[in-house]
């Protein structure tokens, strides 16, 4: 019986370390489209599929309660930057381009119903990479990426995301997609140290830090009057990591 409880802690740990995206640069929530139902009266997204148009349900509700021209066209120009893939205004309302179609415009006409959506050229299930999945942000349609891929489309390596917040040195981007330990890190997971930054020393398998400088190698500076870096990361951090490519 211990003998499992440990292992099954174990699994929680390396399960929690893992950083996939799931957040957009502003640090909301990302809603998978295959959540938005078809009706907004009992969304629990605040959006929803209606007479096949992605809407968000406060904005269309207003309008279909009367609201005025300035109402209707705010919303339109808001769709499309925000809730369209491929859309363009046209008269007055958010349409899809070209040979894009479906309820976010994210379908291409050539593509089969199975890979309906299209991705650096190729058709695909959802328009992202590496078995991403697309989803609504605050931003823009962006996608929802496994473990270590990053960026709008899950198109860019992120081995970062690897590890917990704090540990983002452990992992570096490798070839062919693949992760591989830092410079500092070796090992299984590469959870153990086998040297510092210049500004540390390696002592019983932990970095000690000059004073100025933190982080698990020493590789940060200290913020003005702190002697030690006692920051392990925050969302700025991941904010940084996150600039999507519009």
């Amino acid at each position: 019986m211990i003998k499992f409880l440990i292992v099954a802690a174990s699994l929680v740990v390396i399960a929690v370390a893992n950083r996939p995206k799931t957040k957009d640069v502003n640090g909301h929530i990302l809603i998978d489209l295959a959540d938005v139902g078809t009706s907004c009266t009992d969304s629990y997204t605040g959006y929803a599929i209606v007479d096949g148009s992605l809407e968000r349900c406060e904005n269309i509700t207003l309008i279909q309660k009367g609201g005025g021209e300035q109402e209707r066209k705010e919303y339109e120009e808001y769709k499309c930057r925000v809730l369209r893939s491929h859309g363009e205004i046209r008269e007055g309302k958010c349409v899809c381009k070209g040979s894009w179609k479906g309820p976010a415009c994210n379908d291409y006409d050539r593509c089969p119903s199975v890979r309906p959506s299209l991705h650096a050229g190729s058709c695909s299930e959802s328009g992202c990479a590496h078995e991403g999945i697309m989803a609504i942000g605050s931003k823009h349609l962006e996608c929802i990426c496994k473990d270590q891929w990053d960026g709008r489309h899950c198109e860019r390596q992120a081995c970062w995301r690897l590890t917990m917040k704090g540990q983002d040195k452990r992992y570096r981007n490798g070839k062919d997609g693949k992760c591989e330990c830092g410079t500092h890190f070796e090992r299984e997971n590469c959870s153990v140290l086998k040297s510092c930054e210049k500004n540390g020393k390696l002592e019983n398998g932990v970095c000690k830090c000059n004073d100025g400088y933190g982080g698990e190698t020493c590789e940060r500076k200290c913020p003005l009057g702190e002697l030690t870096n006692t920051h392990n990361g925050d969302d700025n951090d991941e904010k940084k990591k996150d600039e999507f490519d519009d």
